[in-house]
């Protein structure tokens, strides 16, 4: 699910295999944590250009800046055995964050965030997994 994550949020046309979404169960219908949940902010999210607000070993934090119709997204990916995150500057200042998608080894879904008036705030992950969070429209 780390791949899909990363594959749907970025730039280019991602792809599935049959068997992982139809025989692995990773589809995960209806749920916030599988690929179908991927492939909707995909579509209606994943606009415009990837911009790299954070990278280490463990933790990588981009936002796709939007295009058109799709306002854009940050996204969250934790390599960690436990909850990461940092305070990152996005494009979006006083605005709401809500996670659309998530998945990893926490059953506990990542907080809403707010970022303040330069468009700071801190996004996590759960631990070995990942977060998309959209900004409220």
């Amino acid at each position: 699910m780390l791949a899909y994550s990363y594959i749907f949020t970025h730039e280019g046309y991602p792809c599935i295999f049959w068997q992982d979404y139809f025989n692995y169960g990773l589809a995960m219908p209806g749920t916030p944590n599988g690929i179908e949940a991927l492939i909707r902010l995909h579509e209606q999210y994943a606009g415009g250009k990837t911009d790299i607000l954070y990278c280490d070993n463990d933790l990588y934090i981009m936002q796709r800046t939007g295009a058109d119709k799709q306002i854009g997204l940050v996204f969250v990916l934790n390599n960690s055995e436990r909850w990461n995150g940092w305070e990152v500057i996005t494009q979006w200042p006083n605005k709401e964050f809500i996670a659309l998608a998530w998945n990893g080894r926490s059953n506990l879904p990542p907080e809403n965030k707010w970022t303040d008036g330069n468009g700071a705030s801190d996004f996590w992950a759960p631990p070995r997994g990942y977060s998309v969070y959209v900004p409220r429209q």
